[in-house]
């Protein structure tokens, strides 16, 4: 959601990401964004939970969301198209099984994070 609603390129970063978005005012916390790829790997975080979110809203609810249920779900499958964009260029790994992580996990206390994917 933070790549693709806030157009912000989580390879790049954590202070270039915020330089791009100084001066900015279309979101309450442009230009304080926390998490990027390189610091995760910098903070040796090499797993994470990752979600695909977008929430249809009726017209008499006041939350903001999606005005059908097929906005929403083209908007989760950008963000999937997304992850895997991400998995392809080596910056992700989807863990599906248990297999999957055990083999993430061993990669990552093996030594230095720098350029390992996060999962």
């Amino acid at each position: 959601m933070n790549a693709l609603e806030w157009n912000r390129d989580l390879s790049r970063p954590l202070g270039e990401i915020r330089e791009r978005e100084a001066g900015r005012t279309d979101k309450k916390d442009r230009g304080r964004g926390t998490v990027c790829l390189p610091e995760m790997r910098r903070g040796k975080i090499g797993l994470c939970v990752a979600t695909q979110i977008a929430r249809y809203t009726k017209r008499s609810n006041s939350l903001p969301g999606w005005h059908s249920p097929e906005q929403a779900w083209a908007q989760t499958q950008g963000q999937l198209a997304w992850y895997r964009e991400m998995e392809r260029r080596g910056e992700l790994t989807q863990i599906a099984d248990l297999g999957q992580l055990e083999g993430h996990l061993a990669k990552w206390a093996d030594g230095p994070s720098d350029d390992l994917p996060g999962g």
